[in-house]
Formats: structure tokens, sequence, C-alpha cells
């Protein structure tokens, strides 16, 4: 039992559901410091969409690359036209249902035919026809946190996938993985697999420009942000304060540390991207854990035009909080979105609620931002981070324009980002160890990003006091101000989340990545050329192009298909979280 200076019981009862949200869901180790402010009761509505536990998929298109038919892109051409189904001819096999794959992809352990007749019919335990294997849920139980003075309470937690995953050993100059203990300069990633045969199609000009609405939704460089403006010192309650002293209610640290999360399949953003198993991660060396830090990172290519990663999310959740994560190297680069946050596993997105704690893509600076939808709606007074005397928080949406209003309906609505300028790419902050911490409270949330040699001594004490971190603040919600200041503009600021999960991923191009391309100083320097070669494709404004296909510039570049532009170098170099606890 912990004890804290002013809260109640923390209910960790979780249901982990299908997602229906916006982004990804990640996770990674992290927080030293979840503590409870406020009991919470699970939600006892039926979920409106199948539970999914880990690996198990409830459609086939949500894990496996699948091909539409025998028309479009990937038709069967040439000689291979002549195939009959379910036969191939060395360099090219024909699904059943009339789909052409490379033969090299026959039998490679990962369906890519819509109705997996590849994966059928072979010899060996690698390739029997069936889906990656699923994960058993096990059920535990976690303690809550009591205030001072009380008793405290325990609820069940519906986890899954128990078992521990140990360091693994190897050569560390290659990719058979790391010793327990060592710190490599470079994280290394599973070893690449072999391009496929599939031809990549030709394509042929493209039009000035893009295919994507980028050039009026980003007119600046995508990595534009303006000077930060003038600050001054000498206000006075610059920042709500909560008051409290917490204590560490979870953690997830050592070689265990994959067994504080579950592993999701499933992708929102329309990457060419394949999120793999728990199992097909640790495989792949996707996710490993050391005795001192955990990696995710890049894996390898996975069928036509997708590459391998991970997104996991904890199998707790939890209502108002502090807690912080220590990362000694963040993903970046060209292809790259990065993402660090939390989602509610009760209610579907937006009205669950997301924070954003940490997310960029491409070259694009990272920032904060919250969403929610018309049902807890919530604008931001922003008089309340800009207060004379005080640190000055600009609105990082619709380039730095954005009136604050929290309440998210993809592209028309985006959320809102009170940022403190200015931002650091992920270059920036994987130059050095970083403490990445936010604080929820019934009033407001605050992220802190925190030089790791700077740590404050409460927090490595075990005892954190956010109230003193000020210095460290980098994105401030004052919903609870807001709506003192103008009555209706966040009515509901107590509940403006649900419980939340901490989620880790690294995504690949999709809506943000893909769509800014043109605008990005990766155009022209990663990948084929733009406009001669390739295209950048919004995929909410795809005009007629193939969302996350063979013209899509950030595609191409990411899956490197052919090994033209030196991916797998690159992600090896930049594309993984090493996260310490």
């Amino acid at each position: 039992t912990h004890e804290v200076t002013r809260s109640v019981a923390c209910t960790t009862s979780m249901q982990l559901e299908r997602s229906w949200w916006r982004k990804k869901v990640p996770a990674f180790m992290l927080v030293l410091g979840i503590i409870g402010l406020m009991s919470h009761n699970v939600l006892t509505r039926t979920p409106p969409v199948p539970v999914v536990s880990d690996a198990t998929v409830t459609t086939e298109g949500e894990l496996i690359t699948t091909y539409d038919a025998d028309t479009g892109p990937f038709a069967c051409a040439g000689a291979s036209a002549g195939l009959a189904p379910g036969t191939g001819d060395g360099t090219t096999w024909r699904c059943i249902g009339g789909a052409c794959i490379g033969a090299a992809q026959k039998c490679d352990g990962i369906p890519q035919c819509r109705d997996s007749s590849d994966e059928q019919a072979c010899s060996g335990s690698a390739s029997a026809g069936n889906m990656p294997s699923v994960g058993v849920p096990a059920t535990g139980s976690s303690s809550g946190v009591a205030p001072t003075g009380s008793s405290s309470s325990s609820s069940s937690s519906n986890s899954n996938l128990g078992g521990a995953w140990g360091s693994s050993t190897g050569n560390t100059n290659d990719y058979g993985g790391m010793s327990a203990g060592s710190n490599p300069a470079v994280a290394p990633p599973p070893a690449p697999a072999p391009a496929p045969v599939l031809p990549v199609p030709t394509p042929g000009p493209a039009p000035p420009g893009s295919s994507s609405s980028n050039s009026i939704s980003f007119p600046k460089a995508s990595s534009y942000q303006p000077p930060p403006p003038p600050e001054s010192s000498g206000g006075t309650n610059c920042f709500e304060k909560a008051g409290v002293t917490y204590a560490e209610a979870w953690r997830a640290q050592g070689t265990g540390f994959w067994d504080k999360f579950d592993y999701m399949t499933n992708d929102e953003n329309f990457m060419p991207i394949q999120y793999l198993t728990r199992e097909a991660a640790q495989e792949k060396q996707v996710t490993v854990a050391y005795e001192d830090r955990a990696i995710l990172r890049a894996g390898p290519r996975a069928g036509h035009l997708k590459r391998t990663s991970a997104k996991v999310v904890t199998k707790q959740k939890w209502t108002y909080f502090l807690m912080a994560a220590k990362l000694n190297h963040v993903p970046w680069g060209c292809g790259t979105w990065p993402a660090f946050w939390t989602r509610s596993p009760d209610v579907a997105w937006p009205n669950g609620g997301e924070l954003d704690i940490l997310e960029y893509a491409n070259e694009i600076a990272s920032r904060s931002s919250l969403h929610v939808g018309v049902a807890n709606k919530c604008t931001l007074d922003q008089s309340e981070f800009r207060k004379p005397g005080c640190p000055q928080f600009i609105e990082a949406e619709f380039n730095y324009t954005g009136d604050s209003n929290c309440v998210t309906h993809y592209p028309e609505a985006i959320g809102c980002a009170p940022n403190h300028l200015p931002l650091m790419t992920g270059e920036e902050m994987a130059a050095q160890p970083i403490i990445m911490a936010a604080e929820w409270t019934k009033d407001f949330i605050k992220i802190f990003r925190i030089p790791a040699a700077q740590a404050p001594p409460d927090l490595e004490a075990g005892t954190p006091t956010p109230d003193q971190w000020d210095q460290f603040i980098v994105a401030y919600y004052p919903f609870a101000a807001s709506e003192r200041n103008n009555p209706g503009s966040c009515p509901n600021s107590a509940n403006l989340l649900k419980a939340q999960q901490l989620v880790l991923q690294l995504g690949f191009c999709g809506d943000w990545g893909a769509k800014v391309w043109l605008n990005s100083t990766c155009a022209n320097n990663k990948g084929p050329a733009l406009p001669s070669e390739c295209v950048a494709v919004d995929p909410h404004n795809p005009m007629g192009e193939q969302i996350a296909g063979p013209r899509d510039c950030c595609t191409r570049f990411i899956t490197d298909e052919q090994n033209q532009y030196g991916a797998d170098e690159y992600l090896r170099q930049n594309a993984y979280f090493d996260v310490a606890w």
C-alpha cells in the first residue's frame, strides 16, 4: 500500500477493447509513479465493438497486407496474367482470389493474399496457413493508492499476456541482439528481410506539387515554427497547483518491461505498416528488454509496401495521475511518426479523450495536444497561459493560429495544443536523455520535458512534487480555470477525459507524415524524386492516388523495396525508442 498526501484509491480495472480512436496505440515502459487522485468506477456499458486481446484480430485486413483483387496496381501483368489461381512461375505466385504476389512471399509465414491462400499447403511450422499465434489472457490484480489515514483498495485487472521476455544475447555489432546491460550507441534492429521480388510499378510523371491538399493546410515548410514570444519575469500564479505529493504505484523497468503492456495490431492512420503481435515483435527483435533499458524499433519489411513496427498499451488504466518516463533515445527522421500518448479503453475516440505527450512526424518538432469530443467539449482560455510576467504558451495547431478548441474531428478540427516555444525536434531530443512527464488532475494537465541530467531530486527520491517543476513545463491545459473565466467553455472539466491507458508506438508516413512530405526537408532528400517519380498523397484527399501506394513518396522511402534509398540503415541508426524506465 502506498500513501499520498491527498488522494483516493486508483482503480485499475481495465477492459482492452478494439480501438476506434483516431490513432495509434503504443507504449513503452514508463512511469515512475502513476498515482490516482480520485476513485474511478469502471464503465459497465457493453462495448460498441468486439474486445481485442493482444494479437487477436477480428477483421482480416487488420494485421496482414491484403490485395484487393486482380485489378489495380497489383494486377497480374505479362506472363503472370496467364497463371492459374493457386499457381506460380518462380517469379510470381497467384492468389486463389486472383491477385499476384512475389514468389518469395509464398509460404513466408506472413499472409499477403486477402484469402491467405499464399500460406496454405505449406510445409514446415513457419507457414501453416494460420495467423500468428494469439496470447492467452491472464488474470491478475493490482493495488490502488489510498489517501493518508485511509485503507487501500484493490480491484482485479483483466490483463493479458503474462510471461516474461528476458534479455537477449548475441553479437552487439549485428542484428542478433545485445547482451544484458550493454549500452549501444545505436539500437541494433532485426535482420532486414529480403527485398520482395514483386516489381514496383513504375510511376508516371506526377502533377506539379502533390495530390494532397497540404499546400493549403501547411502553406509553410512543415518544420516551421514562429519565434518564441517575448517573456518577462515577475508574474504570479502562473500555473495552478495540485498541492499533492505522489508515491509510486506502477513501474515498467528491466527485463520484464514489456510484460506490462499489450500489443495492438490495428492502424487507423493509413500507414504502410504492419504492427506486430507480441510473439512476432519478440521474434523479430522489434521490442526487446534488457536489465537497464527497453527497445522499440522499426522492423524489417513485411510484404509489399509494408514495414513492421510495434504499438503497445498499458494493461492498466488510471483516472488522474503523475507519470514519468526516462527516454535515452527517441525515434526521428524522414517517414517516422513516433508517439507517446494516452487513450480511453472504455469510451470511443474522441469522447474518451486523448492526450499526446510526445508526437511528431518527419522533421516536424514534437508538440503536445489534447483531443476530446463534442460530448465533453472544451475550449481553453488563452489568457490563462499568456499571463504577464509568466511563461508564454502558443497554440501550436493550424500553423500556430489555433483557437484552443480541444474538440477534434479530423481534418476540420484537430484539437488544442498550448505549447511553450521553441519546440524540439526528435533529432534534438535524441541527442541526450530526457524525462517526459505528465500530470493530470481534475483542474489541469501539465506536460514536462526535463533533461535527465537535471532530474528533480524529489523525482529521483520517489516522492515527486511536480508543483515545483514549473521551469520544465512545455504544455499547459488549464481547463477548470477556462470554465471559471468563460462559463460553458469547458463545462465538464473534472471529467474531460475518461480513465486513460499509456500508449507507445512507432508509425510511418500515414495521414500526417505522407501528407506533409511535399513541404518537408525530406522531399527530394530521401526517397524518389518529387514530382517526377512520386507524389505526396493526402489520405483525406487522395485525388485519385492510392493511399500508402507505390506513388506515395513517403511510403516508397520507408518500404524501400528495391534497396535504392538506404532506408534500412537510416532507420537502424535513428528509428528506435530506448527507454530506461
